[in-house]
């Protein structure tokens, strides 16, 4: 698990721009498993998630944790356990994307597909909380 962990402060950039962001990587990710990167597709489905999760962060509270771990973003965001779940998921690419020597971390395309998935998902969920 991910422990890099700061306190919760106020961030310049606002909820918008943060879920801009997560868009973003979400299609970064895509464009990059389609070109056959599964490795950093997962790697940048994370940061789509993650982005995502600290969007609604920001909204409900006006502070973002300076953290990679997402399932924590998940309940400090009150996410219900299918997102608890696939946040869970979505951390273990950041891991395996990063370091290769870390044992069963080998990412496929079908892992990546899995990863992208999951974070479309967080993604969908957080927009919808935020409108």
């Amino acid at each position: 698990m991910v422990r890099c962990v700061a306190r919760a402060r106020p961030a310049k950039a606002g909820p918008d721009e943060w879920l801009r962001r997560a868009r973003r990587y979400l299609r970064i990710a895509k464009s990059i498993l389609d070109d056959g990167f599964a490795d950093a597709a997962s790697f940048y489905a994370q940061q789509a998630a993650e982005f995502a999760l600290k969007a609604l962060q920001l909204h409900q509270s006006g502070t973002i944790t300076k953290t990679h771990d997402l399932p924590r973003l998940a309940g400090l965001v009150s996410a219900p356990a299918r997102i608890v779940n696939l946040a869970t998921l979505a951390t273990y690419a950041y891991v395996a994307a990063r370091y290769p020597d870390v044992p069963g971390t080998r990412i496929t395309r079908r892992r990546a597909e899995v990863y992208l998935d999951a974070a479309r998902r967080i993604l969908r969920w957080v927009r919808q909380k935020m409108v």
